[in-house]
């Protein structure tokens, strides 16, 4: 019963006209601004008719689709970082740092049961095929799958096997993917660029004695870091294991599961210059978030904050796209 009246009511609202298409970008904690630009679109009387996401914004962008978005809010307000630590489930030595498994149960718990064909609206998540190299939009199977494959940052979670093919995060190719709404239908397109500023993952690469590195990335790269350390001593460990060749000690420098994710965010800040360069986009919305790193989840109320800031200062130019591109609707609206 309760799904076929998901179906019901995603065949009813895909029977409007699809006019403004939401492009969210990737971006890790940085991506719960998404929540403030959606709920302040919504409060604007903004219409949504689709959404496509990378990363982070796969993940808001469907909550959002399947009518979870409050209570996701509600949850993410009052995460501590002691609760986003134990999001994080190490495994090694394999393709990943981390399965992902238990933060996407713990934050998308609510779309267990869910397929992406049931959304009340068209959604699409991004993701990037490791054997092909190709940019792959998914548009139909179960949505907590789509969304694991689009949040899969290389090096740090295992990818997600889809058939043949090997999926990692699409932000690799494409971290604000406006253009993945021409499949969508969408004559508006409206972008939400979470990398306009660059991101500072790593304050410092080499600290002084005793000080302490910033919380969550190091102490989730730490535990990663024991647990390598342990197999290493089972199975044996090369003369230079802790070191460089010249056997310096690597003492202050970050860990491993910081520099990758630095060295990606560094990759999508420059990604999302280029494609925003060449992709067509109507409206452009950049929250000011460069001072949450990737997985300060506990930064929420800042982040939505933002986005919420962002979509107020752009609201003219949205209407002015709307009354320009949808003659129909601003009848309609009496505008």
């Amino acid at each position: 019963m309760t799904t076929m009246r998901r179906m019901s009511s995603a065949k009813s609202r895909r029977a409007r006209r699809r006019s403004l298409g939401l492009a969210l970008g990737a971006g890790g904690a940085r991506g719960l601004a998404h929540i403030g630009v959606i709920k302040a679109l919504n409060a604007a009387d903004i219409p949504i008719d689709s959404i496509v996401g990378t990363s982070s914004g796969a993940l808001v962008g469907a909550i959002y689709a399947a009518g979870q978005l409050e209570n996701f809010e509600r949850e993410v307000r009052h995460y501590e970082w002691t609760d986003v630590l134990t999001m994080f489930d190490p495994v090694w030595p394999r393709s990943g740092l981390m399965s992902g498994r238990k933060g996407l149960e713990r934050m998308a718990a609510g779309l267990r049961e869910w397929r992406i064909e049931d959304l009340a609206i068209p959604f699409a998540a991004v993701a990037v095929d490791l054997v092909s190299g190709d940019e792959i939009h998914i548009r139909e199977g179960p949505v907590i799958d789509a969304i694991r494959a689009s949040v899969s940052i290389p090096g740090i979670f295992v990818p997600q096997r889809h058939g043949r093919r090997l999926l990692v995060d699409g932000a690799v190719r494409n971290p604000v993917p406006v253009s993945a709404l021409e499949e969508l239908g969408a004559q508006i397109r409206v972008a939400v660029n979470l990398h306009h500023q660059p991101v500072r993952e790593i304050i410092q690469t080499a600290q002084p004695h005793g000080q302490r590195r910033p919380r969550i990335a190091s102490r989730v790269g730490d535990a990663i870091e024991t647990g390598l350390a342990r197999f290493r001593k089972r199975g044996g460990s090369s003369p230079v294991a802790d070191g460089d060749a010249n056997g310096d000690s690597d003492e202050g420098m970050p860990n491993l599961f910081e520099i990758l994710t630095a060295s990606m965010t560094v990759i999508e800040y420059e990604l999302a210059r280029h494609r925003l360069a060449t992709d067509p986009v109507d409206v452009i919305i950049e929250p000011d978030v460069h001072g949450i790193r990737s997985f300060e989840f506990h930064k929420a109320r800042q982040a939505i904050a933002a986005g919420e800031a962002a979509v107020e200062s752009r609201l003219d130019d949205l209407r002015r796209q709307l009354r320009r591109r949808l003659p129909s609707l601003r009848r309609a609206r009496g505008s």
